[in-house]
């Protein structure tokens, strides 16, 4: 009998849904457990209940609600967090436990997501 790794837990922060479903596939497809979250209370109440191992900040979020995301990911998980973004800069760079990616393929994003949840 085999045991099997139990399922990491990826939390998505974005408020776009299409985005938010592409990546839930993208990440579910790889065994992982997605929990999509719009807004700090529901993030707080995710990080209390499951073991979260990443959190991704989508880049549908203005940057003041990235902000407070990050911050209140930061005090609550203590997990990494890859922020994702569009064209151009991440807003959010500062910090050693956050990753920034501009994915241009899924196949691409989730060599990004495994890459940092392999290095933890």
């Amino acid at each position: 009998m085999t045991t099997r790794e139990p399922r990491r837990t990826v939390l998505v922060a974005s408020k776009d849904p299409k985005l938010s479903d592409v990546r839930k596939t993208v990440l579910e497809e790889a065994g992982f457990e997605v929990i999509p979250v719009t807004d700090l209370n529901a993030l707080r109440e995710a990080c209390e209940k499951h073991k979260i191992s990443l959190i991704m900040i989508g880049y549908s979020l203005p940057p003041s609600e990235k902000r407070r995301i990050w911050d209140t990911a930061r005090e609550v998980c203590k997990v990494p967090i890859l922020e994702l973004y569009e064209k151009g800069k991440p807003e959010l760079i500062e910090s050693h436990a956050l990753f920034a990616h501009e994915s241009h393929t899924p196949e691409d994003f989730l060599d990004a997501v495994l890459k940092i949840l392999d290095s933890e």
